[in-house]
């Protein structure tokens, strides 16, 4: 295997195994909001979950420099390629939103439901990004 797939192969399971992560925080904060369970419960997995994620989306961002560089640049000028790089920091500033809110409640700033409503359309808002990168990525169409 040469180093430009091994890059590819890295980029893709980092995309698969950790972004992919993303999809489980509006499914989570929805279902304690339906359950009227304590913001504590979905506290104890979702920061190490929203954590892998930011380390993943850098992880992600890094491989995908990599990438351009093992391919002597090839993808440096493309549009959808600098898109995709700008909608990678719009997901982790998503993520951070989320983050904030699941904090906020916990200290007991926010009240519960407003903030599970928005770790919900946050975690929403970052799985709409990946979206968009994926279908970038796959389509090229700029």
């Amino acid at each position: 295997m040469n180093f430009p797939m091994f890059t590819l192969s890295f980029h893709v399971l980092v995309a698969v195994l950790g972004v992919g992560t993303i999809g489980a925080l509006p499914l989570a904060a929805r279902a304690v909001r339906r359950a009227a369970l304590a913001p504590s419960t979905l506290a104890v997995w979702l920061l190490p979950l929203v954590l892998t994620a930011r380390i993943s989306l850098f992880l992600a961002f890094a491989s995908g420099a990599l990438l351009d560089y093992a391919f002597h640049g090839a993808f440096h000028q493309a549009l959808w390629f600098r898109v995709s790089g700008l909608l990678l920091v719009l997901t982790a500033v998503c993520l951070a939103r989320a983050k904030a809110a699941l904090t906020r409640t916990l200290s007991g700033k926010l009240d519960a439901s407003i903030a599970l409503r928005r770790i919900e359309a946050w975690g929403l808002t970052s799985v709409s990004t990946v979206a968009c990168i994926v279908v970038l990525m796959e389509w090229r169409p700029f």
